[in-house]
């Protein structure tokens, strides 16, 4: 007699196994996506934001706070997906490898406390401010050395994430003023979009440069 196969069980694992593999990569690309979208939407809604002239929490108490806080706060989340189920596995289990993903992780949790206590809450959303891009500096640097080391990404994903990683010491004489902070989030949504796309070329079998 013949072996029984459950084509529910197997459609099942088939799924899981693309989701898994095939999919996270591009939780990445979809945090800046929707970041960069809700930003958009918050700046043409606040009649007073200029542009590398305030700072970007200055939407999130104007009149589209709305549009902002849900952006940081939905790009979080997804970033702190995007860490545990694509860029831990391609980085791998060394101890260098889990420090990086743990303060990305951190990182993004510290932006998605930007949109949740908002400037109105004082110098606690400083607080959280300043976790943010100092834990995702600290990050970058460490990620540099992991991928300087293991290759993972090739020289493209290295080279890319120390570049970022100098520019964002280069910025802090300014002393996080709005335009530094400005830069400085540009060059992390650039660098998220890049490693994104990257773990996806990995993932697909594709030579990385």
């Amino acid at each position: 007699m013949g072996r029984k196969v459950s084509v529910a069980g197997t459609v099942s694992e088939v799924c899981m196994g693309f989701n898994t593999r095939k999919l996270t990569p591009a939780l990445g690309l979809l945090a800046v996506a929707w970041f960069l979208a809700m930003y958009s939407v918050a700046m043409s809604l606040d009649s007073v934001y200029v542009f590398g002239e305030n700072y970007l929490s200055d939407l999130g108490v104007g009149e589209g706070a709305w549009a902002f806080n849900s952006g940081v706060i939905g790009a979080g989340v997804l970033f702190i997906l995007f860490g545990r189920s694509a860029v831990a596995p391609a980085l791998g289990r060394g101890r260098v490898q889990k420090v990086a993903v743990s303060l990305l992780v951190l990182a993004a949790a510290f932006l998605v406390c930007v949109g949740i206590f908002t400037e109105d809450a004082g110098d606690l959303h400083g607080i959280v401010s300043y976790g943010f891009f100092l834990t995702m500096l600290v990050a970058l640097g460490v990620l540099t050395w992991s991928l300087m080391t293991s290759k993972a990404l090739g020289r493209s994903g290295a080279y890319t994430t120390l570049a970022v990683f100098i520019f964002g010491i280069a910025l802090l004489p300014m002393g996080g003023d709005p335009l530094s902070e400005t830069l400085a989030v540009l060059g992390m949504v650039g660098w998220g979009a890049l490693l994104s796309a990257l773990l996806l070329l990995k993932e697909h079998g594709r030579r990385i440069p």
